[in-house]
C-alpha cells in the first residue's frame, strides 16, 4: 500500500490539471492555526486526501483532536452490526461546552411551541448558539466525505482566526464523520484488493466498479439513507436519537454521484413533500448563495435543482426538514478513492473531491454562523408552524391493535423512536368523524367508539408534521410535475422520480388505521414504555397439547424458535373452538404426545421471549370445527434454507431477506454464490430463495442445465422462492420452469387468463339459490367476455408495452389475499404492497394465487399510478404457488422485505419459509 499512495502522489503531482493533489487549508475560513493541535496529516502519518482514511484512522484522529482541543468533545453514539463504534465530534467554544446541557434544554424549549413565553422565545435566540449537523459517508462506497469531515475538524479545532471565533461562538457542530463505517470498509478493502502499482483513472476498472455488493450498504447491504423512519438498523437508531437530543438547525448530507458529474447542493426539485415548510425552503436559497460564492472562488462547476427531489421523507436531508431543520444535500462527483479521467480529458482526484466537500461544509458553516439568530427564530416559527395542523389536515391518527397487537406496538415504538408523542386509551374513547382509507377516498366510520388500547398520535406536538409524512395516506404531487413527469415518460421513455411515490406506514404494516378531524375524548395517557408485552402459558393440569394463535407477528417469530428447537408443530387448516377460544387458520398445535416431556418448560421460555400466549387445552375434542387430533392439523417441517447471492442479484434485495432470516426470525440459512449453484449439493436446502435481480443474469448464470439441476431439485421435495426480477426469470418462457406467466409473453392468452379470473372470484364469492336449484333453473355462471376479446394480438402487445413504459414506480396497490390458503394465514383478506417494477405476471389453475391485485377500480392505494400501469397490473398475481413434483414454486411479483419496510407483505414471505415445506410439498422421508 505504501509503494501504491507514493506512486499515486507522484501521478497527480504530474497529471492532475485541476488541483495540486491534496487538500488545502484556509480555502474558506482563514487562519492562523493552533500549533498545538495536530493536522491530520500528522496523526494519520500520510498526506489527507492521497487515499481514502480508514475508520481506525478516522477514530483516531477524532480522538486526538479531543484529547487536544478544548473546543472539541467525543461521543459514542452506539454501535454498528458489525461493532464498530458510532461517534461523534461536538465543536465549539470552550465555554459553551461546560453549558452544553443547558443549551441543549433552551434550544428543545425552543422547538416545542407548547412551551416558554414569547420573551424567553427572544431571550433564548438572542443568547444560545445555532446547532450545526454535519453527516459524512452514510453510502460506504461514497469516499470522500469521511475525509472531509477529518479537514473540516481541524479547521474549526485548530483555527485561531477571527473567523473561526465567531463561527465557534455562534454555532455548536456536531460532526458524524462516519455513518456507516461497516460499508466503508468493506469497500475499502475491495479498492484496496485490486489497486496496482500504478493508478489507473479508466472508471470501468475494476478498483473503481468493485465487486458484489459493493459497499454502499451497511453489514446487510441496506441503503441507509432510506431508513431515516423506517429505523431498521442501529446505525440509524443512534443516529436519529442524537438528533432528536441536538435539535439542530441545519443538518448536512453529504454524498459522492458519478464520476463524470460535477457537484450538486440544494435547492432541490419538485415533486417536493408537501408537508415540508416553506421557511425552510426559503432557507436553501441562502445557503445555496453562499455556497455557490465559495465555488465561484475557484472556477469550479457545480448545479442545484437537476435531478434531486424530496419527495421521499426517508432520506437524511428530508427526514430532518419535517422535524424544523433546514436540510442540505451535497453530491460531489466521485472517484473511489483514486483519480479518474474524464470526457473533457482533464483528470479528477480523489483530493480534489474531499476538497470540494470541505469548502461546501465550511461555506455552510459561516452561513449558519452569520445567521444564528435568524437561523434559531425561524427554528421556533417552523416548529410552530408544523405542530399546527393546516386547514383541512387530521387533528389526530388512530391506532386499533386488534388481532394484531404485536405489530401495532411495533408501529408504536417506531414513532415514539423518532420522538413522536403516542397516546393510549385507558378505557373506551369516542372518536368522532374517524374515516379510515380506501379506493374511494376517506370513509367514514360507523361506529364512534374505540376499545382499551386503542393508540392516538395526536399531530399538535413538535413533531406532529413527522408523524403526518409518514403514516398519512395518499400524499398528492402537484399538476405542475405531473405534467413533467407524464412529458417526459412520453418523449423520452425515462422518470424523473428519484424514489418511491409511497410509504404509508399503517399501510405497509397492515394496521387498523383512522384519521380524525378532532381529538378523541376520554381518559388518554402518554406511552412512556415500549418493552414488548410479556407472553407465557396459560395451562390447567396436564394438557393434551398447546394452542397458539397465529395471528400476530410474534407467533411467527415463535414457529421459527419451535422449529429450530426440533418440536413437533403442527398448523390448522381450518378454523375451529375449543375450551372456551377461538382459533382462526394457521394456529399452532403442539401434542403432548409427539413431543419431549420438557415440552411445557421450553414453551414458557419462547413465550416469555416473542411475547406470545400459549394455552394448554385438555381435549382434543372442538367445540367447533376440526379435531386437534385430526388430519386438518398439517405436520411442519424444519426448513432448512440457502440464499442465493452474486452479481446478478440485487444487493438490497439479498441484503433484506438476509437481514429477514438472520436478526428477525433467527433462522440459520446457507449463502451460497449463484455462480456455484450449478455444482454444490442442493440436498442440503429444503428451501432456496432467489432475490431481487436481472432476469437476463439470472438466465446467464443458471444456463439450460443449471435451469433443469434446479427444477430436479423442486421435483424431489424442494421448495423455490422467486422474488420480482427471479421471479421473472422463473416465468421466462425461455425458461419453461413454471406455469405463471410473464404477462408481456402471454397475450395471445389473455382470454383465458381473464376467464379464470372471473371463475376465481365467482368460487370465493358463492350465492346461491337453493329454490332455482332444486326446481331445475339455475343459471350456469359463465365467467363472461373478457375485454381481451375486443383486441387484437398486435394491439395487446402495444398496449402492454406503454403499460411497462408507465410502471409503477413504488406505489401501493391492493392485494386480495385467499385466507384459505396457508400463504396468506395470519394476515387477514387483504394487504398493501409496494410495487416497482414492470413485470406483472398471470396465473390461472392449476397454478393458486392465494394473493392477487385487485380489480383496476380499487387497485391503487398510495402513490403515482397512470391509468397505463393501472390497467396492465388489475387482477395480475402478486404472488402464486404452484407444485412441481415433489415439490413448489413460490413467486413475488414485488419484494416483499424490500427495505423491511412492510411486515405485511413480509408476513407471506414468513409463511413460505415456515409454512411451506409442511403444507406445500412432499419431500421423500429421509429430509
Amino acid at each position: 500500500m505504501t509503494r501504491t499512495v507514493l506512486v499515486l502522489a507522484l501521478f497527480l503531482a504530474a497529471s492532475c490539471t485541476q488541483s495540486t493533489g491534496q487538500v488545502r487549508s484556509s480555502l474558506v475560513v482563514p487562519g492562523p492555526y493552533d500549533p498545538a493541535i495536530p493536522t491530520p496529516d500528522s496523526v494519520l502519518g500520510y498526506r489527507l486526501g492521497s487515499r481514502p482514511a480508514r475508520y481506525e484512522e478516522v477514530r483516531a484522529y477524532c480522538t486526538v483532536l479531543a484529547e487536544r482541543s478544548p473546543n472539541v468533545r467525543l461521543t459514542v453514539l452506539g454501535t454498528s452490526h458489525e461493532g464498530r463504534e458510532l461517534f461523534l465530534l461536538t465543536i465549539t467554544a470552550e465555554e459553551h461546552h461546560a453549558a452544553i446541557d443547558g443549551i441543549r434544554t433552551r434550544i428543545a424549549r425552543l422547538g416545542d411551541p407548547r412551551l416558554g413565553a414569547p420573551g424567553e422565545v427572544a431571550e433564548i435566540t438572542r443568547t444560545t448558539p445555532a446547532v450545526v449537523w454535519m453527516g459524512y459517508g452514510i453510502h460506504g462506497d461514497e469516499l470522500s466525505s469521511v475525509d472531509a469531515a477529518l479537514q473540516v475538524a481541524y479547521e474549526l479545532a485548530a483555527g485561531r482566526g477571527e473567523e473561526t471565533r465567531t463561527i465557534l461562538r455562534e454555532l455548536v457542530i456536531c460532526i458524524d464523520p462516519m455513518q456507516n463505517p461497516d460499508g466503508r470498509e468493506r469497500f475499502l478493502a475491495q479498492m484496496e484488493q485490486w489497486s496496482g502499482a500504478v493508478p489507473n483513472s479508466d472508471l470501468q476498472s475494476m478498483h473503481h466498479t468493485g465487486i458484489w455488493p459493493g459497499g454502499r450498504g451497511n453489514h446487510y447491504l441496506f441503503d441507509m439513507n432510506r431508513d431515516w423512519f423506517l429505523l431498521i438498523h442501529p446505525e440509524s437508531r443512534a443516529r436519529v436519537g442524537a438528533l432528536i437530543r441536538w435539535n439542530p438547525q441545519v443538518l448536512i448530507d453529504s454524498h459522492e454521484m458519478g464520476a463524470y458529474d460535477t457537484y450538486l447542493f440544494s435547492p432541490a426539485t419538485e415533486p417536493l413533500n408537501p408537508n415540508i415548510s416553506e421557511i425552510s425552503l426559503d432557507w436553501w436559497h441562502v445557503f445555496a448563495r453562499d455556497q455557490a460564492a465559495a465555488f465561484d472562488r475557484f472556477g469550479w462547476s457545480y448545479y442545484t435543482r437537476e435531478w434531486n427531489d424530496e419527495w421521499y421523507p426517508g432520506y437524511g436531508s428530508a427526514w430532518t426538514m419535517y422535524t424544523g431543520t433546514v436540510g442540505i444535500l451535497y453530491e460531489q462527483a466521485g472517484v473511489d478513492g483514486s483519480l479518474v479521467k474524464r470526457p473533457d480529458g482533464t483528470v479528477m482526484s480523489y483530493a480534489q473531491t474531499v476538497e470540494h466537500h470541505v469548502v461546501s461544509s465550511l461555506a455552510n458553516v459561516k452561513t449558519a454562523a452569520a445567521n444564528r439568530e435568524k437561523l434559531l427564530q425561524d427554528f421556533a416559527r417552523t416548529r410552530d408552524l408544523l405542530a399546527r395542523p393546516e386547514k383541512g389536515a387530521p387533528e389526530a391518527f388512530v391506532l386499533v391493535p386488534g388481532s394484531r397487537p404485536g405489530r401495532t406496538r411495533r408501529l408504536v415504538q417506531l414513532l415514539r423512536q423518532q420522538g413522536i408523542e403516542v397516546l393510549v386509551a385507558e378505557q373506551e374513547i369516542a372518536v368522532d368523524g374517524a374515516r379510515a382509507w380506501d379506493e374511494a377516498g376517506l370513509k367514514p366510520r360507523r361506529d364512534s367508539r374505540f376499545p382499551a388500547g386503542t393508540y392516538v398520535i395526536p399531530l399538535r406536538q413538535p413533531f406532529g408534521r413527522l408523524a403526518k409524512a409518514i403514516l398519512e395516506f395518499d400524499p398528492r404531487m402537484k399538476t405542475s410535475f405531473l405534467q413533467e413527469e407524464r412529458e417526459e415518460l412520453e418523449r423520452r421513455g425515462d422518470s424523473k422520480l428519484y424514489d418511491v411515490t409511497a410509504w404509508s406506514l399503517p399501510m405497509m404494516f397492515n394496521v387498523e388505521t383512522y384519521q380524525t378531524a378532532r381529538l378523541p375524548s376520554g381518559r388518554l395517557r402518554p406511552v412512556t414504555d415500549d418493552s414488548p408485552s410479556r407472553g407465557g402459558v396459560q395451562s390447567g393440569g396436564s394438557p393434551y397439547g398447546y394452542l397458539l394463535d397465529y395471528a400476530d407477528d410474534a407467533a411467527a417469530l415463535a414457529l421459527a424458535r419451535l422449529l429450530e428447537l426440533g418440536l413437533t408443530v403442527r398448523a390448522a387448516r381450518e378454523p375451529f373452538s375449543i375450551d372456551g377460544h377461538a382459533y382462526g387458520r394457521g394456529t399452532l398445535l403442539l401434542r403432548t404426545n409427539e413431543n419431549p416431556d420438557s415440552l411445557g418448560d421450553v414453551l414458557e421460555r419462547i413465550a416469555s421471549r416473542s411475547g406470545v400466549t400459549v394455552r394448554g387445552v385438555p381435549t382434543a375434542l372442538a367445540a367447533q370445527g376440526p379435531d386437534l387430533g385430526g388430519n386438518d392439523f398439517v405436520l411442519l417441517k424444519q426448513p432448512r434454507i440457502a440464499l442465493v447471492g452474486g452479481a446478478e442479484a440485487s444487493s438490497t434485495g439479498f441484503g433484506s431477506l438476509w437481514h429477514l432470516l438472520d436478526t428477525r426470525l433467527g433462522m440459520r440459512a446457507s449463502l451460497l454464490n449463484s455462480s456455484m449453484v450449478s455444482w454444490i449439493d442442493l440436498r442440503k436446502y429444503s428451501v432456496l430463495i432467489l432475490p431481487d435481480g436481472s432476469p437476463e443474469r439470472y438466465e446467464r448464470v443458471f444456463g439450460k442445465a443449471g435451469v433443469a439441476r434446479l427444477k430436479k431439485w423442486v421435483e424431489q421435495g424442494g421448495t423455490l422462492i422467486g422474488v420480482r426480477g427471479a421471479a421473472a426469470f422463473l416465468a421466462d418462457s425461455s425458461t419453461r420452469f413454471c406455469r405463471t406467466r410473464l404477462r408481456r409473453q402471454a397475450l395471445g392468452d389473455l382470454t383465458l387468463f381473464e376467464q379464470a379470473q372471473v371463475l376465481e372470484r365467482q368460487a370465493r364469492q358463492v350465492s346461491l339459490d337453493s329454490a332455482a336449484l332444486w326446481d331445475g333453473t339455475l343459471p350456469v355462471q359463465e365467467p363472461g367476455t373478457p375485454a381481451a376479446k375486443e383486441l387484437s394480438e398486435k394491439e395487446r402487445t402495444l398496449r402492454d408495452e406503454r403499460g411497462r413504459l408507465f410502471m409503477p414506480r413504488g406505489a401501493l396497490l391492493r392485494v386480495v389475499l385467499d385466507p384459505e390458503h396457508w400463504l396468506a394465514y395470519g394476515e387477514g383478506t387483504q394487504m398493501a404492497a409496494l410495487v416497482y417494477s414492470s413485470h406483472a405476471f398471470l396465473s390461472r389453475d392449476p397454478v393458486e394465487t392465494p394473493a392477487r391485485f385487485s380489480g383496476a377500480e380499487a387497485l391503487r392505494l398510495s402513490g403515482l399510478l397512470w391509468p397505463e400501469a393501472r390497467e396492465r397490473w388489475a387482477s395480475s398475481a402478486y404472488a402464486t404457488r404452484e407444485r412441481l413434483g415433489n415439490g413448489q414454486v413460490v413467486l413475488f411479483a414485488g419484494d416483499p422485505s424490500f427495505r423491511a419496510a412492510s411486515p405485511a407483505a413480509e408476513r407471506l414471505l414468513e409463511n413460505a419459509l415456515l409454512l411451506g415445506p409442511g403444507f406445500g410439498t412432499r419431500p421423500p422421508v429421509e429430509w
